[in-house]
């Protein structure tokens, strides 16, 4: 698999507009050091989300092959706002057999909470290669370096199993574990990594990589 793009949309983190949270810094360091094209587009309304979700699709995108949903969320749902919401159900009837091959991360707190049988629904639906993302609520700082990496693989990786042999490694999987990460594939199957390693002391976190 050649070396993706990243498409990004990204909600609203806070009410204040004076904040400025954005996880486009990252995108940016991925551009700069490892050569990494992205879009990145801010939506606030459910109208927004599913426009820039049909241009995503068109074939003059096609070789940006990781979708990343920036965002709040709960489990199955995507918060846009404190107001706007939308379910991964809607997500999946929009995008229905139009992400073949795709990798998808889902940077929201608990959205991969879902039943797994609804993620494999979702995967099927889409067409998508892999789902990925977080069963717990996650703090920002803590999540960062990981999300840098896993944005990394997810685009350069070659293997379909790439990320989980990144992420399944002695110096993310503590991490990963902490932040209840977890992928589910389209043939069905679930990776998440081993749940002893989990006890890290939380110093580990923050170590530089």
């Amino acid at each position: 698999m050649p070396q993706g793009g990243i498409f990004c949309v990204e909600g609203q983190w806070h009410r204040d507009l004076r904040d400025r949270s954005s996880v486009r810094s990252t995108l940016e360091l991925l551009e700069r050091h490892r050569g990494i094209r992205f879009i990145h587009k801010d939506v606030a309304a459910p109208d927004e989300l599913t426009y820039f979700l049909d241009r995503w699709t068109l074939r003059q995108y096609s070789d940006y092959t990781v979708g990343f949903f920036a965002m709040h969320g709960e489990p199955g749902r995507l918060c846009l706002t404190d107001w706007h919401s939308v379910e991964l159900d809607e997500i999946a009837d929009q995008l229905a057999g139009k992400c073949a091959g795709k990798r998808l991360y889902f940077g929201s707190c608990s959205v991969m909470q879902g039943s797994e049988a609804k993620l494999h629904t979702f995967l099927r639906a889409t067409g998508a290669a892999l789902m990925c993302g977080f069963s717990r609520q996650v703090d920002w700082v803590e999540s960062a370096a990981f999300e840098t990496v896993l944005l990394d693989v997810l685009a350069t990786g070659q293997r379909h199993n790439a990320t989980e042999l990144r992420i399944g490694s002695r110096q993310w999987a503590p991490l990963a574990a902490y932040l209840g990460f977890r992928i589910v594939y389209a043939n069905g199957r679930v990776w998440r990594p081993g749940a002893a390693k989990a006890g890290v002391p939380r110093q580990v976190i923050h170590s530089p990589s």
